[in-house]
């Protein structure tokens, strides 16, 4: 005998052990997704490409294959174009989901940032459908770049085992989602570190067209790293960005941002204890000495293992020359 809704409603004030009907758990996911897309739904605004620093190739690429086609519509369909899905890829802590941000800034679409936890659900078909949600919010709201960080937790290589059923149909409905979803108005970017863990079916053109390596930032990034983060801050105007640079060979961009801000704790520490009411400035000497204490995040083991996957993944880069990244 089928449960009307007023006796569901009942066991549930009842008894909160009453398990949820097939209709309505699917209702509670899709209020889920849909309230997590409002909440991360914005129109970007903002500086774009400007407070980008480095990544010449890269900001030239996007913005003849990304930006222009998007503030040329009617002239991008006459030729049939349209902005291709990308994956940026590479070493952690080097401004992938940044340049993210002020890629969708540049043009002043939707931006929807998806990490794994987004899309996790425990009941069976559950995050099938928070994938098909994100995809249809982002419709709704075309143009809009849907952007899935942490990529490789969300299309793990499929194995085919009964184990992992419920991974591979995830994987078969993001491969149904991404196909052709720029006819839709909905720009796919991913990043990962991990390329290698992503299914390749995922990979294939029409569904990640362009797979983008993203590079420790090179001398004139980590300049610009250093001096955007201490102009935020009281400093002596003697400080020399580039001699700190030199010193930081081989520094992500979270290295560097967190040398700057442990010099500003310690100064804050300084004030404090002093009680004079006035603003001690951080110093080159006290950024040198700090940079002498700490190592970079990335290892030159990992970086090695990282320029084998570009091997492999973008094997005709330009003489698989570094990308940078930073910002101004």
């Amino acid at each position: 005998m089928e449960t009307s809704k007023t006796e569901k409603e009942w066991f549930r004030r009842i008894n909160g052990q009453h398990p949820m009907t097939t209709d309505d758990k699917e209702a509670k996911t899709t209020d889920a997704s849909v309230q997590h897309a409002q909440k991360t739904m914005i129109r970007k605004q903002g500086h774009g490409f400007n407070d980008v620093a480095g990544m010449d190739k890269l900001k030239q690429m996007v913005r003849e294959e990304f930006v222009n086609v998007l503030q040329n519509r009617e002239l991008a369909d006459v030729y049939g174009i349209r902005p291709p899905s990308m994956l940026f890829y590479g070493p952690a802590g080097c401004g992938k989901s940044f340049f993210a941000e002020k890629m969708a800034e540049e043009v002043g679409i939707h931006f929807i940032k998806v990490v794994p936890d987004d899309l996790a659900c425990t009941w069976v078909h559950g995050t099938q459908q928070k994938i098909g949600e994100v995809f249809k919010d982002a419709e709704k709201n075309a143009p809009t770049l849907l952007f899935f960080d942490e990529f490789d937790a969300m299309v793990p290589r499929r194995t085919g085992d009964e184990a992992n059923q419920h991974y591979d149909s995830e994987v078969n409905e993001f491969l149904c989602m991404l196909n052709n979803a720029s006819d839709k108005g909905v720009y796919v970017l991913a990043a990962t570190n991990h390329p290698e863990r992503i299914d390749r079916a995922v990979l294939r053109t029409g569904r990640i067209d362009e797979l983008i390596y993203v590079d420790m930032p090179d001398k004139d990034a980590r300049m610009s790293l250093f001096s955007l983060e201490l102009s935020k801050l009281p400093q002596d105007e003697t400080i020399d960005t580039e001699r700190l640079a030199n010193l930081t060979e081989g520094y992500n961009c979270s290295d560097i941002t967190y040398i700057v801000k442990s010099a500003a704790r310690k100064k804050f520490n300084e004030a404090i204890n002093c009680r004079d009411g006035k603003l001690r400035q951080i110093t080159q000497t006290q950024l040198e000495e700090i940079i002498a204490r700490r190592s970079p995040s990335v290892n030159n083991r990992d970086i090695r293992e990282y320029e084998r996957l570009r091997s492999e993944f973008s094997p005709k880069d330009e003489g698989c020359k570094h990308v940078s990244i930073g910002f101004r």
